[in-house]
């Protein structure tokens, strides 16, 4: 019994002991903040990197649908674009804060596009010599 009781008494003062050492260690941790945004407003390449749906308004039927393929190849963003008549490359590709900009030639003129990426909905146009033409779309998420 003399046993247990000793053994009850190192249990109790062990703990007392190891809660004033983690007091003391809270106390003099000093408190800061950190922010971190994970908005939808990312700025630069890496939100407009990645593969993109699109349709646009009041073009010819090959033109209207496709997907944008925006990538970074040996440090040079290119950008193809998949039609329903095959694949052009873009040229000209720059982005400046959220915005992507690139020419295209298509079977006539060429397109300039300018497309704007909130979250994984893009905006913007593309004007020709035919006028201007106001695209959407969204982020396509391929399986892994």
């Amino acid at each position: 019994m003399e046993n247990l009781k000793g053994f009850v008494k190192f249990g109790f003062v062990l703990y007392a002991v190891l809660s004033g050492f983690s007091s003391f260690a809270s106390a003099s941790i000093t408190p800061f903040c950190v922010a971190v945004h994970n908005g939808p407003s990312l700025y630069g390449e890496e939100n407009l990197l990645g593969n993109w749906k699109y349709s646009a308004e009041n073009v010819p039927y090959e033109y209207a649908k496709g997907i944008l393929f925006i990538s970074k190849e040996e440090g040079k963003l290119t950008v193809v674009v998949a039609l329903r008549g095959g694949k052009r490359k873009a040229q000209d590709v720059k982005i400046e804060g959220n915005t992507l900009t690139f020419n295209l030639k298509l079977d006539g003129p060429i397109v300039s596009v300018s497309i704007t990426a909130e979250g994984d909905r893009i905006s913007g146009k593309a004007s020709s010599e035919d006028g201007i033409f106001q695209l959407t779309g969204e982020r396509r998420l391929d399986p892994e």
